[in-house]
């Protein structure tokens, strides 16, 4: 479709309500940090290492938590996107299960050795296998309803996986995240996100055709990914994503071939990156200015990390459904990866 303003040629295409699931996300953020903060969880004492076990959507906050408070951490933290925990796990490890449907395979895998290892732990879920057996072992947990996602597809609920983890990770003592920063920041997206909307419609526009690469640092590292798994899994497109300072020391030698190029470079650029941040951010859209490759930049008008983070989210989510949306594909769905899971269970 062209036309991104036609609402009846949009439902068409998006049956299961995408859009309406996009356009929520804020109510979905500021429910799960309400709701979390009403849960009677006390901090947690005797840790000495964190691990993060989710797949596809259910680990964007545990990306998102490691680039904004990571540093914060006491104890060395890693994410696991697999079946099985790292040998060091004991009773002495933060174990945190993240898993949308409560189905996911691998999580619970990850949760039963948990529970061998005696290792402490925290769930995030909608329900499934996962909720109850938090309930059963009487583990702190966020259990949502989902009620804001009318989409029911997990990666349109991030409001609830992302504020969630911060959530939980604040009742517990692992972080201390300024609540009033955060609660600011979404009253300021309230604010802006007409603005969002209409720029990704406009991005969407100039990235047809296009093989995506993201580039961020820093605070938004976690968004860099999580944008190139939605363009992956909504607009149904290739891309990759790369860091500063990491792609400075290797990526830039590799955008002189093949020539002419189908890439298009998203710089998630930042008011609030470090100096020398900042400085390599803008010579790394020089050097691929210089290699004839098309270079876009999304800048956030936040006044602080968290607010950064949100505003990128937002847009993220917006423009990868218009990208979808123009390429006439359900955003919803995702065909391959379901004929995948259905090819493994045989």
């Amino acid at each position: 479709m062209d036309n991104l303003t036609n609402l009846e040629a949009i439902k068409k295409i998006d049956p299961q309500n995408t859009v309406g699931s996009t356009d929520l996300l804020i109510e979905q953020l500021q429910t799960a940090w309400s709701q979390v903060h009403a849960l009677p969880i006390q901090p947690l004492k005797d840790i000495e290492m964190i691990v993060f076990c989710g797949m596809g959507a259910s680990i964007y906050g545990a990306l998102v938590v490691k680039a904004l408070v990571g540093s914060q951490f006491k104890y060395p933290s890693e994410i696991i996107t697999d079946y099985h925990l790292p040998s060091y796990v004991n009773e002495r490890t933060l174990v945190i299960l993240t898993s949308y449907s409560g189905t996911t395979e691998e999580v619970l895998s990850c949760a039963q050795e948990a529970k061998e290892k005696k290792a402490k732990m925290l769930i995030l879920t909608k329900g499934g296998q996962l909720a109850a057996f938090a309930k059963e072992h009487t583990i702190p947990a966020y259990i949502f309803d989902g009620a804001l996602n009318l989409s029911s597809t997990p990666r349109l609920g991030a409001g609830y996986t992302i504020l969630g983890l911060i959530g939980l990770l604040n009742k517990s003592g692992i972080v201390t995240i300024p609540e009033q920063e955060l609660e600011h920041a979404i009253t300021k997206l309230q604010s802006q996100v007409e603005i969002i909307k209409q720029q990704a419609m406009s991005d969407a526009k100039a990235l047809r055709g296009k093989l995506p690469v993201v580039i961020a640092a820093e605070h938004l590292s976690g968004n860099a990914q999580i944008l190139r798994n939605q363009f992956n899994e909504t607009s149904k497109t290739f891309s990759a994503s790369y860091l500063v300072p990491d792609l400075n020391h290797h990526l830039m030698e590799g955008l002189q071939f093949p020539q002419p190029s189908n890439l298009h470079f998203l710089l998630l650029q930042s008011h609030h990156y470090s100096e020398k941040i900042s400085k390599r951010m803008q010579l790394t859209a020089d050097v691929i200015k210089q290699n004839k490759q098309i270079v876009q930049e999304y800048v956030p008008t936040a006044h602080t990390i968290y607010g950064d983070f949100l505003e990128t989210l937002t847009y993220g989510g917006y423009l990868t459904l218009y990208l979808g949306l123009l390429y006439d594909q359900n955003p919803a769905i995702n065909p391959w990866v379901d004929y995948f899971k259905e090819q493994l269970k045989r």
